[in-house]
């Protein structure tokens, strides 16, 4: 079982959407969909009924084989030549993948690129199709989202279900099978119904432009469901669309927002930067921070959480040297560090 704290004071227990089902996929009736590749931009908001009919080719089921069965899921295409997000966990341990398209037709996939500690993974399907645009505009609670994915089995494939985005920046606190606890941070909040299945299917805003990618949804509670800000999955995919061979700088750190570190009785000093939790000893960074520091700036740019340190390291590559601005013991001190890879 796996327990979180939501926004670091409610525990529920967390469900992530993917599921191991078996059932027949073969007994569906083909619909008329253009699933010509392109790319699919709105030019302003539309109903609900109009958004669906021109989003819905760029989203497909996951069918992961993996041994003893098979995982399902969902993700959404957001660049050309079939690059979809989904989710880490709907394509962990897979042999093989078939994504499932609006037409009911099917493509194999490969498996591009994976990061646990965000629960984001890239493939690519052999057969190209429509991609939507990803959101530039800030996230607004109260904005209404629509969550497509497939529910609980192949047969539920492109289900649609509306809602509002309900908070902004919730952290949940995961214990993983391994008995080791995690954090996902700046994550969006929503209550846009999503089961399990819907993993790595996108929250979509009125404008057609994806918001999020689902993850988890509260199982003890209707309406709690958490998707991951699709700014980290549009910079992952922009860079592997150049070089499938990409990899994220890696600092050699781990970090909390500052919120979190409060909560976890760490003694913080400001509102700004990211708590520096913990120190890689293998990492080339690691005689530049100690646990307790807080990161405020990585070449001039501020960073104020999380994800700012993400999409930050995101812009680097492989033997990089940046200045950091950060906070020790009440004095601003500036270090240089050395990107590397994982």
């Amino acid at each position: 079982m796996k327990k979180a704290v939501v926004f670091l004071f409610v525990l529920v227990t967390l469900f992530c959407c993917g599921c191991n089902l078996i059932n027949n996929t073969d007994t569906y009736f083909a619909e008329n969909i253009d699933m010509t590749p392109r790319q699919i931009a709105l030019s302003s908001e539309m109903d609900t009924v109009s958004v669906v009919e021109q989003v819905k080719s760029a989203v497909v089921g996951i069918q992961s084989n993996i041994t003893g069965g098979y995982a399902i899921g969902s993700g959404v295409a957001i660049a050309d030549n079939g690059y979809i997000l989904t989710n880490q966990h709907v394509i962990d341990g897979a042999k093989s993948v078939i994504v499932y398209f609006a037409n009911q037709t099917k493509s194999s996939a490969q498996i591009i690129w994976q990061d646990s500690s965000q629960d984001l993974a890239v493939i690519k399907s052999e057969t190209a199709l429509p991609y939507l645009v990803c959101s530039e505009e800030k996230v607004k609670v109260g904005q209404d989202v629509l969550a497509i994915g497939t529910p609980l089995t192949l047969d539920f494939k492109h289900t649609v279900t509306k809602g509002i985005i309900s908070a902004l920046n919730r952290t949940l606190q995961v214990e993983n099978e391994n008995g080791t606890i995690s954090y996902m941070q700046n994550l969006i909040q929503h209550d846009a119904s999503i089961n399990p299945g819907n993993s790595g299917g996108p929250i979509i805003n009125l404008k057609g432009e994806v918001v999020g990618i689902n993850t988890l949804k509260a199982s003890e509670a209707e309406g709690i469901g958490f998707a991951i800000p699709i700014s980290v999955g549009k910079t992952a995919i922009e860079k592997l669309s150049v070089s499938n061979n990409w990899k994220p700088s890696y600092m050699g750190i781990f970090a909390l927002d500052n919120e979190v570190a409060k909560f976890k009785g760490e003694k913080v000093s400001t509102n700004q930067g990211v708590f520096v939790a913990s120190v890689d000893e293998e990492s080339l960074c690691k005689d530049c921070f100690i646990k307790g520091d807080i990161i405020l700036e990585i070449n001039g740019e501020k960073i104020n959480s999380v994800l700012d340190l993400r999409l930050a390291l995101y812009k680097y590559k492989n033997g990089d040297s940046v200045i950091v601005k950060v906070l020790r013991n009440d004095e601003i001190i500036e270090t240089r560090c050395n990107m590397s890879q994982r």
